[in-house]
Formats: C-alpha cells, sequence, structure tokens
C-alpha cells in the first residue's frame, strides 16, 4: 500500500508543479500547436480574402481634362538688343521692374530677398538676390537668362520659356539693380547668342481657346464630310463618262480617293498626283491593278476627280 502511495506521488507532484512552473509547459504545449495549426488552416482558406484592396484605384482619365488657352494673335518678335542688353537704359529696367512684380516679386519678395508670401512654405527658398553664393546657375547675365529659360528641377522656380527673350532681359537688368553684380561681357552675350539665338526674330504662331478649337474642327469635319458626300453620289449617278467610269472600275473606297486627291487642294500636276498614287495605291483608295494604267487612263480619271470635287 505504502510502495503504491510512493509510486502514484513520483508520477504526479502538483505542489512541485506549482513550485517548478515551466514543468507546466508540457501539458500545454499541444494546445498551443493545436492552436496555431488551426490559425494557419484559416489563414490560407481566406488569404485571397485577407490581401484583398479594398480601395479601389482611381486613375483620372486625361482626356476629360482640358486646359484653357487664351486666344492671342501670333506675330514676329523683334530681335533681342544686345547692346541695350549690356547697358540697359531706364525704359529698360523700369520695364523689368514692371514684369519682375507681376511674375516674380509674389515669391522673391519686393526687394528681391526672397522673403515674398508666395514662397513661404517653399523647399529650398527662393533665391535671395542680394546674397552672392548659393546660385544654383550662377550669377552671370548669361547663366541668369539660362534659369528664366530653362527653370531650375525640383525647386519653385518655373521656366519662362514662353515669355518673349526681350522681357527676360528686363527682368533680368532690374534684378541687377538690387545688388552688385558681374559686369556684362562680350563673350557672355556671344555665349547667349550661340546657346538661345536672342540676336534674332522669333514667330510666334497665333493660339485660340481649346473650346473654340473643338467648333472649328467639327465645323471643318462637318463640310468636308458634306463635300464627300456631293462627290460620292456624283460618282455613284454620271453615266456614260469615260473618267466616272474608270474611277468606279480602279477605286476600292472612295473616300480615301477623295481625301488623297483634296489634301493636294486639287492642286498637285497630274504627273504629282499619280505618283503619289502609285507608291501605295491601296492608301490612296485604288486598286494595285492601276500600276498598269497608261498615262491617258491617268488623264481621264485626274480631270474627271477635278471636276467632280469642285
Amino acid at each position: 500500500m505504502n510502495q503504491n502511495k510512493k509510486l502514484l506521488e513520483d508520477e504526479i507532484k502538483f505542489r512541485e508543479l506549482l513550485k517548478n512552473p515551466i514543468r507546466l509547459f508540457g501539458w500545454v504545449f499541444p494546445y498551443f500547436l493545436v492552436i496555431i495549426l488551426l490559425l494557419g488552416i484559416y489563414y490560407v482558406q481566406h488569404l485571397s480574402n485577407l490581401s484583398f484592396n479594398s480601395v479601389p484605384v482611381s486613375v483620372p482619365d486625361s482626356t476629360n481634362i482640358k486646359k484653357e488657352i487664351p486666344m492671342k494673335k501670333g506675330g514676329v518678335l523683334p530681335a533681342v538688343d544686345l547692346e541695350v542688353v549690356k547697358n540697359p537704359t531706364p525704359d529698360f529696367i523700369a520695364k523689368g521692374k514692371e514684369l519682375f512684380d507681376n511674375n516674380c516679386k509674389s515669391c522673391h519678395g519686393d526687394n528681391g530677398m526672397g522673403d515674398g508670401p508666395a514662397g513661404a512654405m517653399l523647399n529650398p527658398k527662393p533665391r535671395n538676390f542680394h546674397a552672392v553664393d548659393g546660385w544654383t546657375n550662377g550669377r552671370n547675365i548669361d547663366q541668369m537668362y539660362k534659369t528664366l529659360q530653362e527653370g531650375i528641377p525640383k525647386t519653385g522656380m518655373a521656366a519662362y520659356e514662353y515669355m518673349p527673350k526681350v522681357d527676360r532681359f528686363e527682368i533680368i537688368a532690374y534684378i541687377r539693380t538690387f545688388a552688385q553684380f558681374p559686369e556684362v561681357t562680350d563673350d557672355q552675350l556671344i555665349n547667349l547668342d550661340m546657346n538661345y539665338q536672342v540676336s534674332q526674330s522669333a514667330t510666334v504662331p497665333s493660339t485660340i481657346p481649346v473650346s473654340l478649337a473643338e467648333i472649328k474642327l467639327e465645323e471643318e469635319n462637318s463640310a468636308v464630310n458634306n463635300q464627300f458626300l456631293k462627290f460620292q453620289m456624283n460618282v455613284n449617278t454620271t453615266q456614260n463618262n469615260s473618267g466616272a467610269d474608270a474611277l468606279k472600275r480602279y477605286s476600292v473606297n472612295l473616300r480615301k480617293v477623295f481625301t488623297s486627291f483634296m489634301r493636294s487642294n486639287g492642286q498637285a500636276s497630274m504627273d504629282n498626283f499619280v505618283a503619289d498614287v502609285l507608291a501605295n495605291p491601296i492608301s490612296a483608295g485604288f486598286d494595285p491593278s492601276v500600276t498598269l494604267l497608261s498615262k491617258d487612263d491617268w488623264k481621264t480619271i485626274y480631270d474627271y476627280l477635278k471636276t467632280a470635287t469642285i
């Protein structure tokens, strides 16, 4: 009896377990293992749901974004007088101040200290024109022009290439009144002219608003389509005409024939028109067999096209 009791105590001594809790791990380990396995099975079965991105990515359709362009009449911008750039007149500098106030003051400040209200949140801060050091492109006139022409990437300094060349030089002339700048040399002006052709006049095209351009295109397309429909009816209804008959026989796409002929405004000579068609008959709306036509056959077709597209 005492021996059995002793054996039982040797197998389980709960008081000893409480004194040494690490021995309890052997009892709870199977439970932890089962829990981990169940969590793993649940994760694998629901993997696609767990990794699903519930927030759809929305990419704006750039075709619906329209930036309106103001109507502006084009013209020829006069060449820059480099002598005035080297020795600016009071009027030249006064015009520069006006341009500076409209385009630069909000960031660079009234006196070019880089303390304008719009530049408060910029990093790096706008250029202080009174400082000598830290200029990205430099303080020479050709280097300052480069900054206005190209801007400075990764800063708030935008490019002003859209601005007339003389306007940029007027701004530079005014900025140079803020402090002592390096003298303008002939070498700097030569470098400017080589890189940016500042002494040459430039042609500026006219611009119209996008909405007006769309209306013009619709009107033009409508007029061209009406003209084609008239041409198509002429071809299909004309009888006993050798030109119309030849065109029906050798054309595979009347719209392409019409377009290829009208592209030259009907002013191209017969030889030039024939050469364009033979270069790619299918693209011009003709059957490839037109390569075998004689010059007289082409003249018949060409003369008919001139009358039918009027």
